[in-house]
Parts: C-alpha cells; structure tokens; sequence
C-alpha cells in the first residue's frame, strides 16, 4: 500500500527501454533478468506479510537479507493503514468491519504497521546495502527517486530521456487507464469492481489522502500512537 506497483513500473519500464527488452511483463521486473544478463536480479515481496499479522508475530531479524541489497519502500503509516483498509474491504473482500474499527485491528492494523517499520529501522543496517524510498518523495520529484533507485542497482547510465518517459508511462493517470482497460491482464492492476473507484489499485494516488476518510478524534488517535511509537528515521513524526 506504499506505491509498489508504481515504483516496479518505472523501474521495469526504464529498465526495459535501456536494455532494448521487447514483449516484456513490467509488472514484474524479476522476470527482466532472464532476458539480458546484464539486468540485475530483482525480487519484490511483501517482506513477512505484515498486514496479515499481530505485532508480536513479526520476525524481528532481517538476517535473510544480509547478502542482498534492499530497496525499502515506505508511506505515512496514516495513508498505507486507509489504502490497507480499502485492499483488504474491496479488493480481498477479507475484511467486513468499519474503518474506525479496523485501525485498532490487531492482525495487520495500525500497531503492526509501526512495529513492521520499526523493526526494519533497527536492522537498516543488516543487508549489504538499505535504501529508503518514501512515497512521498516520489510523489514530490519521481524522477530524482527513480534516479536513485537505479543507481542503487547499479544502473547509472540509464539516460534522463528513458527516466522521463518512465515516469510518464506510469503516471497515476496512465495507470488509471491502464487498469479500467485491464491493459496488462494482470490481477496486480484491475479494479475489483469497476463502478467502484475504492476497489481500484490507483484508488487516490494523493499524499495525506487519509484526512478524507478519518475524523479528527482518529488521526489525533493515530498522531499519538505514531508520536509513542514510531522510528524517527522516517521522518513521519517530525511534523505531527
């Protein structure tokens, strides 16, 4: 609920156009290794499916990863809880309560949320290389995070001109495009219910878009828990 599917879109794109790659799956980028050996290996996952567990389930060593280089992808914990809400409600149908209440969920809520992030601020340092990407940055100049994302992985020659024409190809509103015309036939980016905008993968695309869903008494609830519990490496709790 981070923008995933729209960083693993102007990643592959990007990737896909400097490598000469033709009839390619960009929405996963994993698969582009096998074409050219010079693509680097990537693996997008779900990192211990935190939305599907209670805070003292999750793995607190990121052992695994000491021999990988992680990209970590992360949002205000405000928005990804709403986005997580709506997946859940109309896109896994797993959940039938309210909003209100699922924010004190204890399988995959608000508290799991933070301890997942704290728990990765404290092993920031585990794998062989840890870049933080925030939403939010993308939001705000996608082509300097794209920039850094692929120079990370080893792919600083791709030009300018295919950063550019990545980021347009995956602007939210070719995305939305893409998704009501099923364009990749691909579950990963198909609306649920197309007469209902909540059920779409590119629901809002908006930074703070959880001040239109949540009353004043819930993000004042979510300010204090963030403010009591969260890592300040994220920077979501310098301005609260």
């Amino acid at each position: 609920r981070c923008g995933r599917t729209w960083l693993r879109l102007m990643m592959s794109r990007a990737i896909a156009q400097y490598f000469g790659l033709q009839d390619v799956n960009l929405l996963e980028p994993g698969s582009l290794a096998s074409l050219n050996p010079n693509v680097p290996r990537i693996r997008i996952t779900h990192d211990d499916n935190p939305h599907w567990k209670k805070p003292d389930e999750l793995c607190n060593s990121k052992m695994m990863y000491k021999h990988a280089k992680v990209i970590f992808l992360a949002r205000d914990p405000r928005d990804v809880i709403v986005s997580l809400y709506f997946h859940k409600k109309k896109r896994d149908r797993e959940y039938s309560g309210s909003l209100s209440n699922y924010l004190c969920e204890q399988v995959g809520g608000f508290e799991t949320l933070l301890e997942f992030y704290n728990i990765w601020a404290q092993n920031r340092c585990t794998p062989k290389a840890f870049l933080l990407v925030r939403y939010e940055d993308i939001h705000s100049d996608p082509h300097r995070e794209l920039r850094r994302v692929l120079d990370f992985l080893g792919l600083q020659d791709i030009s300018d001109e295919i950063i550019g024409g990545a980021v347009e190809f995956a602007s939210f509103e070719n995305m939305r495009e893409i998704e009501m015309k099923d364009g990749f036939s691909s579950e990963r980016l198909r609306a649920a219910n197309p007469e209902d905008i909540e059920s779409y993968k590119t629901r809002k695309g908006v930074v703070k878009g959880f001040i239109d869903y949540l009353s004043k008494e819930e993000i004042q609830f979510l300010n204090r828990k963030m403010l009591e519990n969260l890592s300040y490496y994220y920077g979501y709790t310098q301005d609260l």
